[in-house]
């Protein structure tokens, strides 16, 4: 199977003639935009309101991108004052139920806590929002809104 880069090549006559999306989608481009503006992204939200999906580590992970995992390790090895390597860059996200996960993650309270409590995540909390939550959100306010969030649209 071709990378989508070889994809992409081979088809760079067709698409700078005009005639990309019909032959390669059976259909004409703007159909295919209207398509996909339709389509919402799901995010994966970890138990403490981060969004999995938007982690350089989920990414790297899902894309076997390598080059992402030593760029990562490298800054969160200087963020952190740690010696990460790229190959603890492998995670499929908190929530996901998988054993691959970032070494942090692994061993996280909040995370050990709504699996306790069986909770996707600390918005579906009756004790939200307890103290050691309270103490991550007030380091990370965008990790706190899409708590608030979750728990506005739980409500309807």
């Amino acid at each position: 199977m071709p990378t989508r880069k070889e994809f992409c090549q081979s088809c760079l006559a067709v698409v700078l003639a005009g005639m990309g999306a019909p032959l390669l989608f059976g259909r004409r481009g703007d159909e295919v935009k209207k398509e996909n503006e339709g389509k919402k992204e799901k995010k994966l939200i970890a138990a403490c309101g981060l969004t999995c999906s938007e982690c350089p580590a989920y990414i790297a992970t899902q894309k076997d991108d390598d080059a992402l995992r030593a760029e990562t390790a490298k800054k969160w090895s200087e963020m952190f004052k740690s010696d990460i390597k790229a190959a603890d860059i492998n995670c499929d996200g908190c929530s996901s139920g998988s054993p691959r996960l970032f070494n942090y993650c692994s061993v996280c309270e909040i995370r050990k806590c709504a699996a306790e409590k069986k909770v996707a995540n600390c918005a579906a909390c009756s004790e939200y929002s307890c103290k050691k939550l309270d103490e991550f959100l007030a380091q990370v306010p965008e990790a706190r809104a899409m708590l608030e969030r979750l728990r506005k649209e739980a409500k309807g």
